[in-house]
């Protein structure tokens, strides 16, 4: 193997600069876990009142610019030569498993019936319909459309322009210098890192307490949750390690297979009429609504405090997770032209991720008005999807497929993020070499486990705050690798019905 080829910290300063904050990171948690937490609530809370509109913009501004872009004649041209690599079956699985997976699990429950008593406004309709609408806000066209801009931005580039999956391979060539590509790069990796930990975090928890839950006791030791992080984590190192082909489309397949049988036999358990019927309301109203609600202006004003609690969080942490989810859609959308590219990561998962919160959503609000106490009944984002199965038939049953996917799709997000930390770290290799990925699966199971070891659940809080922190600067430069891609479109363009350069 010649040297340039060989896992070195020197030859690479994205991976030493990115590991370096690891490090510091781990060691300013251990030394000073509560002045760190104290400084990242404090700075987060400044930083999503400051630029908390700017985030409400920028995620409306995309979902017009990809339309716009899908429908336009731009539209017809194909990121890369030949067949999509992927079937569509395949190709929306890993866009489900990696852009969302255990999140829709963890929320399924908790927060329609939270938005059902807490509503943020005052709707003018059912209650229940508002709810889902505020839901499908979240987790709808924006989240899809900032993975699915930075996806067409490196697809482009990597197809196309023939660079590389690097974000700062979008620069000019003369600027792809050590002082340009090394923070650009390096703000992308530690992105991606810190929302994997979160993910792997959250995820291994509410794995632990599934678990106890179903067994019946009140809770498990931290040190539980530890294993759970091993467990996952060695088994997503070897699927990320056998390539996409072989391992993450294999999980990926399994897990949108298990996951449609959940929402069908809740579906078919519950009341479908009603179901549908609030499933096509909510859709209605969330389209209908869909501007002003970005923007934050009208009748769908909602008051600030609610805004930085969750659509501002939200909108950063999506962001902060496009680099991730982006890249990887690069990756497996090789022959797709790009209105199949952004249609097909823009709808299909937000229209499937709409009816999986009707489903859900539909069922707790019945459940609600049945019990005598439904104020805490779905409180915890960690059991609420178990407790949700308790009302229904075979309980047992569908709590250890529940817990089953949770694992599932827990997987296939690590084994994407370790896929694409090893392009991002293998000078964008679209076939990363596997010590990179062994490295960055060894890296994330002992990031997450030390975390937990050391400060529990605040120091998972701190890495969450730390990547809501990040998302700021990534936003800039994320602004600036659009307005570059559209100047390649519009500007200087590469003919639109063909992949070749033109002369």
């Amino acid at each position: 193997m010649s040297t340039s080829r060989k896992l070195s910290f020197s030859a690479n300063p994205t991976l030493a600069a990115s590991g370096s904050f690891c490090v510091i990171f781990m060691a300013l948690g251990g030394l000073f876990p509560t002045h760190m937490r104290n400084w990242l609530e404090l700075n987060t809370e400044r930083s999503l009142n400051l630029f908390g509109h700017y985030y409400l913009y920028l995620g409306c501004f995309i979902v017009a610019l990809l339309l716009i872009l899908a429908v336009s004649k731009w539209g017809g041209i194909r990121l890369g030569e030949g067949k999509p690599e992927f079937p569509l079956f395949s190709w929306v699985a890993m866009l489900y498993s990696t852009g969302m997976g255990a999140g829709l699990l963890l929320r399924a429950v908790q927060e329609p019936v939270y938005f059902f008593q807490h509503p943020p406004g005052t709707p003018g309709y059912e209650l229940e319909v508002y709810a889902l609408q505020y839901t499908f806000f979240h987790w709808g066209l924006t989240p899809w459309a900032f993975y699915g801009m930075f996806g067409l931005i490196i697809a482009y580039n990597l197809y196309l322009k023939k660079g590389t999956i690097l974000s700062s391979a979008i620069l000019p060539y003369s600027y792809q210098k050590l002082r340009w590509v090394t923070p650009i790069d390096t703000v992308t990796v530690i992105s991606t890192l810190l929302g994997v930990v979160a993910a792997v975090g959250l995820g291994s928890r509410q794995l632990t307490e599934g678990f106890a839950y179903i067994i019946g006791i009140p809770s498990l030791p931290a040190y539980y949750t530890i294993l759970v992080v091993v467990l996952v984590g060695g088994i997503a190192t070897l699927s990320a390690y056998l390539g996409v082909s072989r391992g993450i489309r294999l999980l990926s397949n399994f897990n949108i297979s298990l996951a449609l049988f959940l929402l069908f036999f809740s579906f078919f358990q519950g009341d479908m009429q009603l179901i549908l019927q609030r499933f096509v309301h909510s859709l209605y109203y969330y389209f209908r609504d869909f501007i002003p609600m970005s923007l934050n202006v009208g009748k769908s004003q909602v008051p600030l405090p609610f805004l930085t609690e969750w659509t501002y969080f939200y909108w950063a942490f999506w962001l902060a997770w496009a680099p991730f989810t982006g890249v990887f859609i690069a990756r497996i959308s090789r022959g797709r032209t790009i209105r199949s590219m952004i249609l097909g990561s823009l709808l299909i998962p937000s229209i499937g991720t709409f009816f999986w919160f009707s489903v859900f959503g539909s069922e707790a609000f019945l459940i609600l008005k049945g019990v005598d106490h439904p104020e805490s009944l779905f409180d915890s984002i960690y059991t609420g999807i178990f407790n949700f199965f308790d009302f229904l038939p075979f309980s047992g049953m569908s709590q250890i497929f529940a817990f089953i996917l949770i694992g599932t799709f827990l997987i296939t997000s690590i084994d994407s993020a370790i896929y694409v930390l090893g392009m991002f770290t293998d000078n964008g290799s679209p076939q990363p070499r596997k010590p990179l990925r062994i490295f960055w699966g060894v890296v994330l199971v002992l990031f997450t486990s030390s975390l937990i070891m050391v400060g529990k659940e605040e120091l998972l809080s701190s890495v969450s705050q730390m990547l809501i922190l990040f998302a700021l600067p990534f936003s800039f430069l994320f602004l600036g690798m659009i307005l570059y891609m559209l100047y390649f479109i519009w500007v200087a363009p590469i003919n639109p019905f063909n992949t070749k350069h033109p002369k």
